[in-house]
């Protein structure tokens, strides 16, 4: 690993001295932010159709579907999307179509037998749940809107890497307006029920997925190194490395599961429903700081140099930007809580601006995972975040026994900043060039 002098001089145009470097970061960032902007458009759209036009309890009974096919995708991943995220650029280009298919096809059939087993299982998970397993057409809808949500996970993830990001761009706002559409062709045939936007959200899904995947154009597949043994290959070379990503991936997702479920248990529903109102708020406003560092990590090639270019790049970006939404949000958030009614701007306006404060601490914590996984130190980086994530659970849930939805909030954000204070070096000495003082800090390692 290269080493770098502590004590070399910050040179303030530095920022422009590799002018390709920062535009392919940038070309990354900007279809990544133009691909949420998008969806969160469409979605809107969908939303305001599917609750003015469909039962509240259809739309729930869907909604849960959708919501389980996601949680699926997450545990049956395997890593594999992060994976291709990292590694499918050391790859020659005739072997990249045949890891993306090995990685994808693996992927889709965990998620197959998951939602499979889900199925079984359906009857005793809930009323919300049953609409999957009621007959076998919403079974089918679910299983391949299950397999569909991973697939296009991979699919994101290798345009991203590949610096194809209007594939990725084209899946996200095909997705939207096919599942709007179909809905728009449910409303004038007379059907509005739950199937039916299982069947819009599936078919959607698929359909993008398949129109999408011939446009990362990859060459065409030598003879004899797409047979079974090539791939067995690819597993055993990667596998190891794709479940660490795994591991980690659900040390830092798992927070957002872990909080939900504590609101659940410890304030009433009321409260639950302002809460999760604003939680969903915030996460959506601080989506733009988490897809800067993601950029970050799409463009990092195990180059030391270059990790710490991209880092004095996006970490003040990160941070002005999760500094300016939190202003502004936290200004409009009595407006913006009041498209869901007044008891929501009322109850939920300090829940929102609380949570906007976690924006900062994120971006430090983002940027760690980031650096970490570049040096190839997943082990621990998913040690670390599992000890914060617990912290974070902790601290959500001794506010929340103490002083409710507000402490809760309170909780979490204080958390949040003890363990970004904790990462912080570790990101400062990257920012600063310093040399790694930790052992085993090669590419290899964790």
């Amino acid at each position: 690993m290269t080493k770098f002098a502590a004590d070399e001089p910050i040179k303030p145009k530095e920022q422009l001295t590799r002018p390709a470097e920062l535009r392919r970061l940038l070309t990354t960032f900007g279809y990544l932010v133009a691909r949420q902007g998008a969806t969160a458009v469409l979605g809107l759209g969908y939303w305001a159709v599917t609750t003015h036009l469909f039962s509240a309890a259809d739309v729930g009974l869907a909604a849960a579907a959708s919501s389980a096919a996601f949680f699926l995708a997450a545990i049956g991943a395997l890593g594999i999307p992060l994976l291709l995220l990292a590694e499918l650029h050391t790859l020659p280009p005739a072997a990249r179509r045949v890891a993306f298919s090995t990685g994808t096809s693996i992927a889709c059939f965990v998620v197959l037998i998951l939602s499979l087993g889900t199925l079984a299982l359906s009857p005793f998970l809930g009323e919300s749940l049953s609409i999957i397993g009621h007959d076998w057409t919403t079974a089918v809808l679910f299983v391949i809107g299950s397999v569909a949500t991973v697939g296009g996970l991979t699919l994101d993830n290798a345009a991203i890497k590949l610096h194809r990001g209007s594939v990725q761009l084209t899946r996200g706002i095909l997705s939207s307006s096919l599942k709007l559409a179909v809905v728009g062709v449910l409303i004038l045939v007379g059907t509005r029920t739950a199937p039916g936007l299982l069947f819009a959200w599936a078919v959607a899904l698929a359909v993008s997925l398949v129109v999408c995947i011939p446009m990362l154009r990859f060459d065409p597949v030598p003879a004899g190194e797409g047979d079974l043994s090539h791939r067995v290959a690819l597993v055993r070379s990667y596998g190891t490395r794709s479940l660490k990503h795994h591991v980690l991936n659900l040390s830092i997702n798992s927070i957002g599961y872990f909080v939900a479920l504590i609101a659940a248990l410890l304030i009433s529903p009321q409260q639950l429903a302002y809460f999760s109102t604003a939680f969903l708020l915030s996460s959506t406003a601080m989506i733009v700081p988490y897809l800067l560092t993601l950029s970050l990590f799409a463009e990092m090639s195990g180059d030391e140099g270059l990790l710490h270019r991209h880092v004095r790049r996006t970490l003040p970006l990160g941070l002005a930007l999760s500094g300016g939404i939190f202003v502004v949000v936290a200004l409009a958030a009595p407006l913006v809580l009041r498209i869901f009614g007044s008891a929501y701007a009322m109850n939920g306006t300090t829940a929102l601006r609380l949570l906007l404060l976690l924006g900062p601490a994120y971006v430090i914590k983002d940027h760690y995972v980031a650096i970490r996984r570049t040096q190839g130190r997943l082990g621990d980086a998913a040690k670390a975040m599992a000890a914060g994530s617990f912290a974070e659970a902790a601290g959500a849930a001794l506010g929340g026994i103490y002083w409710g939805m507000t402490g809760l909030c309170v909780g979490w954000a204080v958390a949040s900043w003890c363990e970004a204070a904790v990462l912080l070096p570790i990101v400062i000495r990257v920012f600063r060039r310093e040399p790694q003082a930790e052992n085993g800090s090669g590419p290899n390692a964790g």
